[in-house]
């Protein structure tokens, strides 16, 4: 072609596409969060506006997921100090089935000793005697800074831990203490007392003590109290006051790098550290809403076992309850949805509870459906054939929560769980059946655990120093079934 006619045609093609381009181009796209409009690439008002709504709610649903445990120990320290009038370093005894039945998922075989330390103004000294004991220290992620007793570094031979907080620099003459480091200022104390014969278990309680670094020289009297029937909480406020008690808690203790694309999205929601929450109308309705899709988005991880980690055995409608792991990661990411999971449903973690040691510790099955694959109703009956031997070195029990508030089932009878510490009718092959139900089974009463019709239930089975036959899959607990009354 020669040059003249070249320049020619391209002059024509460059005209011929300005004026096509000097229209203003609209198009729209049908999407699950509505219609979306541009003009020239540019988004119209109307969609930037829907666009900027639907990137806060979602961020606010990921945010409720990603908030979870933070969000159950703050309304758990906030209620310990205004609703129970604790100090931190103070011990409440959980004992009674009205005790323990403000904590989620707690297990209603063994007493509880719980506290709180802060270390905005000392490091904290915790004492433990020899002994059947188990506990640990959390720090407000639910993750463990030490375990206690059995399953921690002393072995249940006794010992003291020197607590420091996120900044605390080691005391020069701190000797004879093993050091351990909080990622927080606000931390939990939780124990355990095994022992079964009760002047070991006296002896237990009165040797654990709890002080400021500061008085380790003439240390305060261990201050041991029960509820006395007020109510307190370790779960997740929900709607509006899910985001207001996580704002409350950031306020006061620092971010860790792994959250900060977490605190843009709270930013965003008119959440920051160090800022006063004054959401708009609009704002609040959101929030509440999201706060509703977060949880419910959290129940279906949960109840239906989605999770890999949560597989305990072929054709078993139980699962691995603790699904996720102690530090709360792997190699190349966060676990988001496995903490979720975990901590919707309970409370706290540490290496005992999940532990992989034969005799040590305590191993969690949670249930939530039948061997038909239908959500346990507290108005069908139910049997549990617990074979015999059971891999529990110290004992094994059976517990039944509102899968509502994930709290201990409540009754007349006062009656939540089952345990091979109790006396039980056992078989004549040394196995035990447990039976679940509105009514007794006539002459079950024994291995009766009453539920209530209108209400769904779960339950966890617990082995408390599970044995190899445990690990290794030889020993498998079968499906609650349901039966005739």
């Amino acid at each position: 072609m020669r040059p003249r006619i070249l320049i020619a045609v391209l002059a024509a093609v460059l005209f011929a596409n300005t004026s096509a381009y000097a229209q203003a181009v609209e198009t729209s796209f049908d999407t699950r969060v509505g219609k979306l409009e541009f003009v020239n690439s540019f988004p119209t008002k109307e969609t930037t506006d829907k666009l900027r709504e639907a990137r806060r709610f979602h961020r606010a649903t990921q945010a409720y997921i990603w908030a979870l445990p933070i969000v159950s120990m703050a309304d758990f320290v906030l209620t310990f100090k205004e609703n129970l009038n604790m100090k931190y370093g103070e011990f409440i005894r959980l004992n009674t089935y009205e005790d323990l039945s403000f904590g989620i998922t707690a297990n209603a075989t063994t007493d509880y000793l719980v506290s709180w330390i802060n270390f905005s103004e000392t490091p904290w000294i915790v004492e433990l005697p020899a002994g059947a004991a188990a506990g640990f220290l959390n720090d407000m992620w639910q993750r463990p800074v030490t375990d206690l007793g059995v399953p921690g570094p002393n072995k249940g031979k006794g010992g003291k831990f020197l607590v420091l907080g996120p900044d605390q620099k080691e005391p020069a003459d701190a000797k004879g203490y093993r050091v351990i480091r909080s990622p927080n200022n606000n931390t939990l104390v939780l124990v355990r007392n095994l022992e079964t014969d009760p002047k070991r278990k006296a002896e237990m309680s009165a040797g654990i003590r709890l002080y400021p670094y500061a008085e380790r020289k003439s240390p305060r009297q261990t201050v041991i109290k029960a509820p006395g029937g007020r109510q307190w909480s370790s779960k997740q406020p929900r709607g509006l006051s899910y985001w207001e008690r996580l704002h409350w808690i950031i306020s006061q203790e620092p971010v860790h790098e792994r959250d900060g694309f977490m605190m843009a999205f709270l930013k965003d929601l008119g959440i920051e550290k160090g800022k006063a929450f004054e959401p708009t109308h609009a704002m609040i309705a959101l929030l509440q809403e999201a706060s509703f899709v977060g949880e419910s988005m959290t129940k279906a991880l949960d109840w239906n076992n989605e999770l890999d980690v949560a597989h305990y055995a072929k054709g078993s409608k139980w699962g691995n309850a603790i699904a996720v792991g102690i530090s709360q990661r792997q190699p190349n990411y966060f676990e988001l949805d496995e903490r979720a999971a975990w901590f919707y449903e309970a409370l706290t973690s540490s290496k005992g509870m999940k532990s992989t040691t034969p005799g040590v510790g305590s191993a969690y099955l949670g249930g939530y459906k039948d061997s038909d694959g239908k959500w346990l109703d507290g108005a069908e009956y139910y049997k549990l054939h617990v074979p015999k031997n059971p891999p529990a070195a110290r004992f094994w029990s059976v517990t039944v929560y509102h899968n509502e508030t994930r709290y201990l089932i409540q009754n007349d009878k006062q009656i939540a769980d089952k345990s091979s510490r109790m006396d039980l009718d056992k078989n004549r092959d040394g196995s035990v059946d447990i039976y679940f139900g509105p009514e007794a089974p006539k002459g079950k009463e024994k291995n009766w655990i009453p539920t209530n019709p209108g209400e769904g239930w779960f339950s966890y089975f617990r082995l408390y120093g599970p044995t190899q036959d445990h690990f290794d899959g030889k020993w498998v607990l079968p499906n609650i079934e349901k039966v005739d009354q």
